[in-house]
């Protein structure tokens, strides 16, 4: 998955980032909801749907969220328009099983990220020179037209996105001469680009990256990785941004500052606290860390919590919320394979029995890159699965995973009816 470019070239070392999606609060309950045809998607769903046999269609990580009965699950496509996605049900049955189109441009696809608004899903994607976006009904109709966050060839991925009910933060590098920096910008949830940036987040830093954003119904929170402790030791740090696009934290608030490399960060607002999770190279191998951010900014867990420490490298985590429990995810790397592990942080900061547990079903060699949303009384982790790493395309599945660490099932979401033509 190429979008965890991390730092760009100037690191001069292949260094990985993260998937960054974050959501803002959405409603539990699951409602009928109607289709571009007016017909009830639940009714729908009940009769089941024509078989097709799932296919490797994929060429980026997946990205997931949870609106109103319904997960969204996005990823960029061999197909025409390069970013596709499908409506999976609380029950796991599959709303569009040959998933459905998202980019509705002329434009190229790229690797896409999601958030939820409260109304509707919008889903972002990052191609060679710009960043581009559209809304998405909760029955899977695209709202056009496409509208474009930024044109610029110094801007590079990966994208964060956060949502209250009227603004949207969109959170993304921008590179220069001298080294990278975390911008910002604001759009409104009708897909109006809002033109002030935010910017000077951390001017000190030579080098910032992976930038992930949460909303607690107030402000939202950005967290990233920060070079200012050394190019190859980056640690993470964050800062609050107003609705209104006024930075609270000038320069950042030190959340991960470690031995190692601290990066790849995710983040969620748990009702309480945010919860930033990250790889972390403090140790022989890379570690899952976390660490818990009051609203006004203090940090409870300075030394981190260590959340997942087993034999070989844990990369790419991402955190999902409910109640008191929030479940992290993340690509656990030994002996040549890839699977996608889970462990349940409590409220309180410790970490759950049975601790970690496998989510995906080991079967391809590498199970991989896992995004992760909560609603309708479950968690569902998406991920990519191929037979050899690198490769591409890959397959997109996905694993609902209960309170009790229990995966109910493994199913793949990259399905077509035809062999698919290749992008432009």
């Amino acid at each position: 998955m190429v979008r965890r470019n991390a730092f760009t070239k100037l690191r001069g070392v292949l260094v990985l980032g993260a998937l960054l999606t974050a959501c803002g609060p959405v409603p539990d309950t699951e409602a009928p909801v109607e289709s571009s045809t007016g017909q009830d998607v639940t009714a729908m769903s009940r009769t089941p749907a024509p078989q097709v046999d799932p296919m490797p269609l994929a060429t980026s990580e997946p990205a997931v969220a949870y609106g109103w009965g319904r997960f969204l699950v996005v990823w960029e496509d061999v197909r025409e328009g390069g970013v596709y996605g499908t409506l999976v049900r609380k029950n796991g049955t599959l709303v569009n099983p040959a998933g459905f189109r998202i980019n509705i441009g002329t434009g190229p696809g790229g690797t896409p990220s999601i958030a939820y608004d409260g109304n509707q899903f919008m889903v972002l994607w990052k191609t060679e020179d710009s960043i581009r976006g559209v809304r998405v009904k909760t029955d899977g109709t695209v709202v056009g037209p496409v509208f474009n966050v930024i044109t610029s060839g110094r801007v590079a991925g990966p994208v964060g996105i956060a949502c209250s009910s009227r603004i949207c933060l969109v959170t993304f590098t921008v590179n220069s001469d001298t080294g990278s920096e975390i911008n910002a910008r604001r759009v409104t949830t009708d897909g109006v680009v809002l033109p002030e940036l935010v910017h000077g987040i951390a001017p000190g830093a030579r080098l910032m990256d992976e930038a992930t954003v949460a909303w607690n119904g107030t402000d939202f929170f950005i967290a990233w990785s920060d070079s200012r402790g050394g190019e190859l030791t980056p640690d993470i740090y964050g800062a609050r941004v107003k609705p209104d696009g006024t930075l609270v934290d000038p320069g950042g608030l030190p959340i991960a500052v470690a031995p190692g490399a601290q990066r790849s960060p995710d983040v969620v607002w748990t009702g309480r606290r945010f919860l930033v999770v990250w790889s972390d190279g403090r140790g022989a191998d890379r570690d899952i860390y976390g660490a818990r951010v009051r609203s006004n900014g203090r940090l409870d867990d300075p030394q981190g919590i260590p959340i997942a420490t087993g034999t070989g490298d844990q990369l790419f985590p991402a955190v999902a919320h409910h109640n008191s429990k929030s479940l992290v995810v993340w690509q656990s790397d030994f002996d040549g394979l890839s699977r996608v592990r889970g462990v349940r942080v409590h409220e309180d900061g410790t970490v759950m029995a049975p601790g970690v547990f496998a989510i995906s079903s080991s079967d391809y060699e590498r199970e991989a890159l896992p995004d992760v949303a909560y609603g309708g009384g479950l968690f569902l982790t998406a991920y990519s699965g191929s037979s050899a790493a690198p490769s591409e395309p890959t397959y997109i599945l996905s694993a609902r995973v209960d309170h009790q660490a229990r995966v109910l099932d493994v199913d793949t979401l990259t399905r077509a009816s035809t062999l698919p033509p290749a992008a432009p």
